[in-house]
Protein backbone atom coordinates (compact mmCIF):
# COMPACT_ATOMS: atom_id res chain seq x y z
CA UNK A 1 0.00 0.00 0.00
CA UNK A 2 2.88 2.47 0.87
CA UNK A 3 4.23 1.71 -2.79
CA UNK A 4 1.16 2.30 -4.22
CA UNK A 5 0.55 5.77 -2.18
CA UNK A 6 4.05 6.81 -3.41
CA UNK A 7 3.49 6.08 -6.95
CA UNK A 8 0.60 7.58 -6.83
CA UNK A 9 1.60 10.89 -5.05
CA UNK A 10 5.24 10.85 -7.83
CA UNK A 11 2.55 11.03 -11.07
CA UNK A 12 0.29 13.45 -9.49
CA UNK A 13 3.04 15.87 -8.17
CA UNK A 14 4.71 15.55 -11.18
CA UNK A 15 1.21 16.69 -12.71
CA UNK A 16 1.05 19.25 -10.78
CA UNK A 17 4.53 20.52 -11.88
CA UNK A 18 3.32 20.59 -15.26
CA UNK A 19 0.80 23.32 -14.74
CA UNK A 20 3.33 25.37 -12.54
CA UNK A 21 5.94 25.05 -14.92
CA UNK A 22 4.02 25.26 -18.43
CA UNK A 23 1.55 27.45 -17.51
CA UNK A 24 2.08 29.53 -14.09
CA UNK A 25 6.08 29.97 -15.10
CA UNK A 26 4.61 31.99 -18.11
CA UNK A 27 2.99 34.67 -16.34
CA UNK A 28 5.68 34.96 -13.74
CA UNK A 29 7.83 35.86 -16.79
CA UNK A 30 5.52 38.01 -18.51
CA UNK A 31 7.11 41.76 -18.60
CA UNK A 32 5.26 45.09 -17.43
CA UNK A 33 4.76 46.91 -20.15
CA UNK A 34 4.55 50.66 -19.19
CA UNK A 35 2.77 53.47 -21.45
CA UNK A 36 6.19 54.56 -23.52
CA UNK A 37 4.09 57.72 -24.56
CA UNK A 38 3.10 59.60 -20.91
CA UNK A 39 4.57 62.61 -22.34
CA UNK A 40 3.14 62.98 -25.50
CA UNK A 41 -0.76 65.36 -25.81
CA UNK A 42 -3.76 62.81 -25.91
CA UNK A 43 -4.36 64.89 -29.11
CA UNK A 44 -0.86 63.52 -30.57
CA UNK A 45 -1.54 59.56 -29.75
CA UNK A 46 -2.52 57.49 -31.37
CA UNK A 47 -4.83 54.88 -29.60
CA UNK A 48 -8.33 53.01 -30.15
CA UNK A 49 -11.52 54.44 -29.88
CA UNK A 50 -13.19 53.13 -26.64
CA UNK A 51 -16.88 52.65 -25.38
CA UNK A 52 -16.92 52.22 -21.43
CA UNK A 53 -19.46 50.08 -20.41
CA UNK A 54 -20.88 50.00 -16.65
CA UNK A 55 -24.25 48.24 -15.78
CA UNK A 56 -25.86 49.68 -12.16
CA UNK A 57 -28.55 48.62 -10.19
CA UNK A 58 -29.32 50.55 -7.39
CA UNK A 59 -25.54 51.85 -7.51
CA UNK A 60 -25.88 55.47 -6.18
CA UNK A 61 -22.93 55.41 -3.48
CA UNK A 62 -20.20 53.39 -5.59
CA UNK A 63 -21.13 56.01 -8.72
CA UNK A 64 -20.56 58.74 -6.86
CA UNK A 65 -17.25 57.34 -5.38
CA UNK A 66 -15.97 55.83 -8.72
CA UNK A 67 -17.31 56.77 -11.67
CA UNK A 68 -15.28 60.47 -11.21
CA UNK A 69 -12.11 58.66 -11.46
CA UNK A 70 -13.32 56.88 -14.95
CA UNK A 71 -14.68 59.86 -16.62
CA UNK A 72 -11.12 61.66 -15.48
CA UNK A 73 -9.44 58.98 -17.83
CA UNK A 74 -5.92 60.32 -19.94
CA UNK A 75 -7.40 59.14 -23.22
CA UNK A 76 -7.64 60.79 -26.47
CA UNK A 77 -11.37 59.82 -27.45
CA UNK A 78 -13.36 57.96 -25.26
CA UNK A 79 -16.97 57.74 -23.90
CA UNK A 80 -18.76 56.11 -20.59
CA UNK A 81 -22.33 53.89 -20.69
CA UNK A 82 -23.86 53.59 -17.48
CA UNK A 83 -26.53 51.33 -18.26
CA UNK A 84 -28.85 52.15 -15.27
CA UNK A 85 -31.08 49.11 -14.82
CA UNK A 86 -34.42 49.01 -12.75
CA UNK A 87 -32.82 51.79 -10.07
CA UNK A 88 -35.29 52.49 -7.63
CA UNK A 89 -32.48 55.11 -5.99
CA UNK A 90 -31.68 58.03 -7.13
CA UNK A 91 -29.28 57.30 -9.28
CA UNK A 92 -31.38 58.76 -12.44
CA UNK A 93 -31.15 62.29 -11.13
CA UNK A 94 -27.64 61.96 -10.49
CA UNK A 95 -26.89 60.51 -13.70
CA UNK A 96 -28.88 63.32 -15.37
CA UNK A 97 -26.77 66.00 -13.69
CA UNK A 98 -23.60 64.15 -14.56
CA UNK A 99 -24.34 64.35 -18.10
CA UNK A 100 -24.90 67.84 -18.26
CA UNK A 101 -21.34 67.93 -16.77
CA UNK A 102 -19.64 65.20 -18.91
CA UNK A 103 -19.76 65.52 -22.49
CA UNK A 104 -18.42 61.63 -22.75
CA UNK A 105 -21.17 60.19 -20.03
CA UNK A 106 -24.29 58.77 -21.53
CA UNK A 107 -26.80 56.80 -19.62
CA UNK A 108 -28.97 53.99 -20.94
CA UNK A 109 -32.03 53.60 -18.85
CA UNK A 110 -33.58 50.12 -18.29
CA UNK A 111 -37.26 49.93 -16.83
CA UNK A 112 -38.27 46.09 -17.10
CA UNK A 113 -36.30 43.15 -18.15
CA UNK A 114 -37.57 40.93 -20.50
CA UNK A 115 -38.82 37.65 -19.79
CA UNK A 116 -36.53 34.61 -20.33
CA UNK A 117 -33.09 37.44 -19.91
CA UNK A 118 -30.70 37.45 -16.65
CA UNK A 119 -31.24 40.84 -16.06
CA UNK A 120 -27.39 41.81 -16.16
CA UNK A 121 -26.70 40.32 -19.76
CA UNK A 122 -29.94 42.00 -20.92
CA UNK A 123 -28.29 45.55 -19.68
CA UNK A 124 -25.09 44.67 -20.84
CA UNK A 125 -26.73 43.84 -24.12
CA UNK A 126 -28.05 47.31 -24.02
CA UNK A 127 -25.06 49.25 -23.07
CA UNK A 128 -22.62 47.93 -25.87
CA UNK A 129 -25.89 48.50 -28.51
CA UNK A 130 -25.44 52.26 -27.75
CA UNK A 131 -21.68 52.08 -28.05
CA UNK A 132 -20.01 54.78 -30.65
CA UNK A 133 -16.85 52.79 -30.66
CA UNK A 134 -14.71 50.46 -31.76
CA UNK A 135 -13.52 48.98 -28.65
CA UNK A 136 -15.83 47.75 -25.46
CA UNK A 137 -14.26 48.10 -22.36
CA UNK A 138 -15.94 46.70 -19.05
CA UNK A 139 -16.18 47.41 -15.37
CA UNK A 140 -18.81 47.15 -12.80
CA UNK A 141 -20.13 50.02 -10.73
CA UNK A 142 -18.41 48.96 -7.94
CA UNK A 143 -15.40 49.15 -9.11
CA UNK A 144 -12.39 51.99 -8.98
CA UNK A 145 -9.59 52.76 -11.46
CA UNK A 146 -6.03 52.62 -10.23
CA UNK A 147 -4.99 55.33 -12.08
CA UNK A 148 -5.86 57.77 -14.96
CA UNK A 149 -3.81 55.31 -17.63
CA UNK A 150 -6.76 52.64 -17.10
CA UNK A 151 -8.06 53.11 -20.93
CA UNK A 152 -4.52 53.66 -22.72
CA UNK A 153 -3.10 50.30 -20.93
CA UNK A 154 -6.49 48.08 -21.85
CA UNK A 155 -5.93 49.68 -25.17
CA UNK A 156 -2.34 48.63 -25.87
CA UNK A 157 -2.37 45.26 -27.02
CA UNK A 158 -5.08 45.89 -29.33
CA UNK A 159 -2.79 48.27 -31.67
CA UNK A 160 -1.67 44.59 -32.97
CA UNK A 161 -4.21 43.98 -35.64
CA UNK A 162 -4.77 39.87 -34.43
CA UNK A 163 -5.61 41.12 -31.42
CA UNK A 164 -9.40 41.20 -30.41
CA UNK A 165 -9.32 40.63 -26.71
CA UNK A 166 -7.53 41.59 -23.44
CA UNK A 167 -7.88 40.31 -20.20
CA UNK A 168 -7.44 42.73 -17.53
CA UNK A 169 -6.66 42.01 -13.48
CA UNK A 170 -9.06 43.11 -10.92
CA UNK A 171 -8.05 42.64 -7.65
CA UNK A 172 -10.69 43.49 -4.50
CA UNK A 173 -10.28 45.78 -1.98
CA UNK A 174 -8.33 45.01 1.55
CA UNK A 175 -10.44 44.74 4.88
CA UNK A 176 -9.58 43.19 7.98
CA UNK A 177 -10.97 39.79 9.13
CA UNK A 178 -10.81 35.85 7.42
CA UNK A 179 -13.25 36.44 4.95
CA UNK A 180 -11.00 39.15 2.98
CA UNK A 181 -7.75 36.85 3.70
CA UNK A 182 -9.50 34.24 1.40
CA UNK A 183 -11.00 36.42 -0.94
CA UNK A 184 -8.04 37.99 -1.71
CA UNK A 185 -6.08 34.54 -2.34
CA UNK A 186 -8.95 32.64 -4.43
CA UNK A 187 -8.91 35.93 -6.73
CA UNK A 188 -5.15 35.93 -7.10
CA UNK A 189 -5.77 32.14 -8.08
CA UNK A 190 -8.13 32.42 -10.21
CA UNK A 191 -6.16 35.03 -11.77
CA UNK A 192 -3.32 32.89 -12.38
CA UNK A 193 -5.22 30.82 -13.93
CA UNK A 194 -7.35 32.77 -16.68
CA UNK A 195 -4.46 34.61 -17.32
CA UNK A 196 -1.63 32.14 -17.90
CA UNK A 197 -4.20 29.99 -19.68
CA UNK A 198 -4.68 33.10 -22.50
CA UNK A 199 -0.62 33.50 -22.40
CA UNK A 200 -0.85 29.65 -23.56
CA UNK A 201 -3.60 30.64 -26.27
CA UNK A 202 -5.84 28.78 -24.22
CA UNK A 203 -8.40 31.82 -23.19
CA UNK A 204 -10.93 30.56 -21.52
CA UNK A 205 -12.62 33.40 -19.46
CA UNK A 206 -12.24 36.73 -18.26
CA UNK A 207 -13.31 39.21 -14.99
CA UNK A 208 -15.83 41.48 -16.34
CA UNK A 209 -14.93 44.27 -13.94
CA UNK A 210 -11.88 44.76 -16.19
CA UNK A 211 -12.38 43.48 -19.56
CA UNK A 212 -11.88 45.13 -23.54
CA UNK A 213 -12.69 43.41 -26.17
CA UNK A 214 -13.52 44.64 -30.24
CA UNK A 215 -17.31 45.43 -30.63
CA UNK A 216 -17.47 43.10 -33.73
CA UNK A 217 -17.29 40.06 -31.66
CA UNK A 218 -20.41 40.84 -29.91
CA UNK A 219 -21.74 41.84 -33.02
CA UNK A 220 -25.85 42.43 -31.35
CA UNK A 221 -25.60 39.76 -28.78
CA UNK A 222 -26.14 37.26 -30.24
CA UNK A 223 -23.56 34.98 -28.00
CA UNK A 224 -25.02 36.27 -24.74
CA UNK A 225 -28.45 35.62 -25.82
CA UNK A 226 -27.53 31.88 -26.31
CA UNK A 227 -26.92 32.74 -22.22
CA UNK A 228 -29.27 34.54 -21.63
CA UNK A 229 -31.60 32.81 -18.67
CA UNK A 230 -28.15 31.68 -17.06
CA UNK A 231 -26.91 34.35 -14.25
CA UNK A 232 -22.95 34.92 -14.27
CA UNK A 233 -21.37 34.37 -17.21
CA UNK A 234 -21.50 37.29 -19.47
CA UNK A 235 -17.94 37.81 -18.98
CA UNK A 236 -16.48 34.16 -18.96
CA UNK A 237 -18.94 32.67 -21.32
CA UNK A 238 -18.29 35.33 -23.86
CA UNK A 239 -14.82 34.88 -23.91
CA UNK A 240 -15.11 31.37 -23.92
CA UNK A 241 -16.93 31.38 -27.21
CA UNK A 242 -15.40 34.11 -29.09
CA UNK A 243 -11.20 33.74 -27.80
CA UNK A 244 -9.00 31.40 -30.16
CA UNK A 245 -5.27 30.31 -30.28
CA UNK A 246 -4.84 33.86 -31.47
CA UNK A 247 -7.02 36.73 -30.85
CA UNK A 248 -6.71 36.77 -26.87
CA UNK A 249 -4.01 39.19 -24.80
CA UNK A 250 -3.40 40.01 -20.51
CA UNK A 251 -2.74 43.08 -19.35
CA UNK A 252 -1.41 43.21 -16.12
CA UNK A 253 0.72 46.17 -15.22
CA UNK A 254 -0.56 47.85 -11.95
CA UNK A 255 -1.89 51.07 -13.81
CA UNK A 256 -4.26 48.92 -15.72
CA UNK A 257 -5.93 47.53 -12.28
CA UNK A 258 -9.69 47.63 -11.38
CA UNK A 259 -10.16 47.82 -7.65
CA UNK A 260 -13.48 46.06 -6.56
CA UNK A 261 -15.84 46.22 -3.35
CA UNK A 262 -15.23 42.93 -2.05
CA UNK A 263 -18.27 41.41 0.06
CA UNK A 264 -17.83 41.48 4.10
CA UNK A 265 -20.31 38.90 4.92
CA UNK A 266 -20.03 35.17 4.57
CA UNK A 267 -23.78 35.00 2.71
CA UNK A 268 -23.43 37.55 0.65
CA UNK A 269 -19.91 36.08 -0.46
CA UNK A 270 -21.56 32.13 -0.63
CA UNK A 271 -24.12 33.82 -3.30
CA UNK A 272 -21.81 35.82 -5.04
CA UNK A 273 -19.53 32.52 -5.16
CA UNK A 274 -22.28 30.57 -6.41
CA UNK A 275 -23.19 32.56 -9.28
CA UNK A 276 -19.53 32.76 -10.49
CA UNK A 277 -19.27 29.04 -10.49
CA UNK A 278 -22.45 27.77 -11.72
CA UNK A 279 -21.26 28.69 -14.99
CA UNK A 280 -18.14 26.19 -15.23
CA UNK A 281 -20.07 23.72 -16.55
CA UNK A 282 -20.60 25.15 -19.95
CA UNK A 283 -17.24 26.02 -20.57
CA UNK A 284 -16.01 24.15 -23.57
CA UNK A 285 -15.04 20.70 -22.69
CA UNK A 286 -11.18 21.26 -23.23
CA UNK A 287 -10.99 23.48 -20.86
CA UNK A 288 -13.52 21.91 -18.38
CA UNK A 289 -10.65 18.86 -18.67
CA UNK A 290 -7.60 21.13 -18.44
CA UNK A 291 -9.32 23.06 -15.24
CA UNK A 292 -10.60 19.48 -13.70
CA UNK A 293 -6.88 17.93 -14.15
CA UNK A 294 -5.29 20.86 -12.79
CA UNK A 295 -7.68 20.72 -9.30
CA UNK A 296 -8.15 16.89 -9.68
CA UNK A 297 -4.10 16.99 -9.25
CA UNK A 298 -3.76 18.98 -6.71
CA UNK A 299 -6.70 17.72 -4.13
CA UNK A 300 -4.69 14.08 -4.41
CA UNK A 301 -1.43 15.76 -4.20
CA UNK A 302 -2.72 17.06 -0.61
CA UNK A 303 -4.57 13.59 -0.13
CA UNK A 304 -1.73 11.55 -0.93
CA UNK A 305 1.07 13.25 1.26
CA UNK A 306 -1.06 13.32 4.45
CA UNK A 307 -1.82 9.58 4.01
CA UNK A 308 1.21 8.78 3.19
CA UNK A 309 2.99 10.52 5.98
CA UNK A 310 0.17 8.81 8.50
CA UNK A 311 1.20 5.02 6.63
CA UNK A 312 4.95 5.87 7.62
CA UNK A 313 4.38 7.11 11.03
CA UNK A 314 2.90 3.58 11.26
CA UNK A 315 5.34 1.27 9.08
CA UNK A 316 8.39 3.26 10.01
CA UNK A 317 9.44 2.79 5.72
CA UNK A 318 12.04 5.34 6.17
CA UNK A 319 13.18 5.75 2.22
CA UNK A 320 9.51 6.25 1.09
CA UNK A 321 8.83 8.30 4.25
CA UNK A 322 11.84 10.57 2.65
CA UNK A 323 10.50 10.04 -0.94
CA UNK A 324 7.24 11.78 0.03
CA UNK A 325 8.63 14.85 2.21
CA UNK A 326 11.09 15.22 -1.19
CA UNK A 327 8.07 15.67 -3.62
CA UNK A 328 6.01 17.62 -1.09
CA UNK A 329 9.02 19.89 -0.75
CA UNK A 330 9.75 20.18 -4.46
CA UNK A 331 6.09 20.86 -5.24
CA UNK A 332 5.70 23.40 -2.68
CA UNK A 333 8.96 25.40 -3.20
CA UNK A 334 8.22 25.51 -7.47
CA UNK A 335 4.92 26.79 -6.23
CA UNK A 336 6.05 29.29 -3.43
CA UNK A 337 8.53 30.73 -5.66
CA UNK A 338 6.50 30.90 -8.90
CA UNK A 339 4.06 32.84 -7.21
CA UNK A 340 6.14 35.06 -5.29
CA UNK A 341 7.22 36.67 -8.33
CA UNK A 342 3.55 36.46 -9.68
CA UNK A 343 2.34 38.51 -6.28
CA UNK A 344 5.03 41.04 -6.46
CA UNK A 345 3.70 41.84 -9.94
CA UNK A 346 0.09 41.72 -9.13
CA UNK A 347 0.93 43.74 -6.40
CA UNK A 348 -1.87 41.82 -4.53
CA UNK A 349 -2.13 41.87 -0.78
CA UNK A 350 -1.36 37.78 -0.38
CA UNK A 351 1.46 36.92 1.90
CA UNK A 352 3.69 33.79 0.22
CA UNK A 353 4.10 32.40 3.65
CA UNK A 354 0.11 31.75 4.52
CA UNK A 355 0.21 29.95 0.56
CA UNK A 356 0.45 26.40 1.61
CA UNK A 357 -2.48 26.95 3.95
CA UNK A 358 -4.89 28.42 1.58
CA UNK A 359 -3.92 26.36 -0.97
CA UNK A 360 -5.38 23.01 0.94
CA UNK A 361 -8.48 25.47 2.32
CA UNK A 362 -8.71 25.84 -1.25
CA UNK A 363 -9.69 21.99 -2.14
CA UNK A 364 -12.66 22.33 -0.10
CA UNK A 365 -13.74 25.97 -1.18
CA UNK A 366 -14.03 24.92 -4.76
CA UNK A 367 -15.36 21.10 -4.24
CA UNK A 368 -17.89 22.34 -1.76
CA UNK A 369 -19.47 25.73 -3.46
CA UNK A 370 -18.38 24.64 -7.01
CA UNK A 371 -20.88 21.47 -6.10
CA UNK A 372 -23.31 23.54 -4.59
CA UNK A 373 -22.86 26.26 -7.62
CA UNK A 374 -23.29 23.36 -10.12
CA UNK A 375 -26.88 21.75 -8.62
CA UNK A 376 -27.96 24.57 -8.40
CA UNK A 377 -30.65 25.59 -11.44
CA UNK A 378 -31.77 29.02 -10.57
CA UNK A 379 -29.22 31.70 -9.55
CA UNK A 380 -30.25 36.14 -8.97
CA UNK A 381 -28.22 38.53 -10.22
CA UNK A 382 -30.55 41.10 -8.63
Amino acid sequence: MTYLVFSLLLIVTLGQLFFLLRFFARLARHPLLALPHKELPLSQLSLPQVSVVICAHNELPHLKNFLPGILAQQHPEFEVIIVNDRSTDASAAWLETQMSIHSSLCVVTIDQTPEGWNAKKHALVQGVKRARYDVILLTDADCAVNSPYWIQHMCRPLLEPHIEIVLGFSPYFKHKGVLNWFIQYETFFTAIQYLSFALLGKAYMGVGRNLAYRRKLFGNGEILERFKGITGGDDDLFINQVANAHNASICIHPEAHILSVPKTAWADWYRQKLRHLSVGKLYQAKYQYLLGFLLFTQTLFWFLSILGTIFELYNSNEPIFEGIIFLFSLRMLVLLSIYNVIIRKLRIDVNVWWIPTLDFLYIFYIFIIGSLAISRKRIKWT
